[in-house]
């Protein structure tokens, strides 16, 4: 049997652990992260190549209007979204492909990509979440209260996901092997379609 590459979308609220997860996935797996764009501006813990592709407000345009992004939205003034060349190869030649998203994007994902395996990444409870997020201490007033304020949103879409994963304090390896555990058993998933992308 041709072996089935899996789309992995990992969401959950900001301080879950998402980007944390992912590095320890892909030093487990080799699995091929794909890394969003984004025109906003670098933040200070930002440097180097990291989460993003960063792009000048006119790069990102030209982009759009040369196709060159799967999805691509207006996130809070800035542009964020996923180029074709960071997944389309990677799939047709079957490698697993994992892209880290927010939960808007989640649903975007579910409607353009039948075959995706969504996986929701939480605290062990939401006050966990919210002390994460004061700690890391890389948003400001407002948008620190916005991103509080989005967590009971971003709950409710839970149920909406395959799996949930839990990131324990101090428990990152669990949670990336759980990760890791899902990915073989969606391989031999044989009720899924080869994922493609719905225009």
């Amino acid at each position: 049997m041709t072996r089935k590459p899996v789309f992995l979308v990992l969401h959950g609220p900001s301080g879950a652990g998402k980007d944390s997860v992912i590095e320890v996935l892909r030093r487990r797996t080799g699995i091929h992260r794909a890394m969003s764009s984004t025109s906003r501006a670098r933040r200070a813990d930002e440097r180097g190549e990291g989460h993003y592709h960063f792009l000048s407000r006119l790069e990102f345009e030209q982009k759009i209007e040369a196709d060159h992004f799967i999805e691509y939205a207006d996130v809070y003034g800035d542009w964020k979204g996923l180029e074709r060349a960071e997944v389309l190869p990677y799939i047709d030649r079957g490698d697993d492909v994992v892209i880290r998203t927010d939960v808007q994007g989640a649903r975007t994902w579910r409607m353009r990509v039948p075959a995706a395996v969504t996986v929701f990444l939480m605290a062990e409870n939401p006050e966990t979440l919210r002390q994460r997020l004061i700690g890391r201490k890389t948003e400001d007033g407002d948008s620190l209260e916005r991103r509080l304020a989005e967590l009971e949103a971003e709950l409710a879409d839970i149920p909406l996901n395959d799996y949930l994963v839990l990131n324990r304090h101090g428990a990152i390896e669990e949670a990336a092997a759980e990760i890791d555990l899902i990915i073989e058993r969606e391989r031999s998933n044989f009720l899924r379609l080869r994922p493609f992308f719905m225009e």
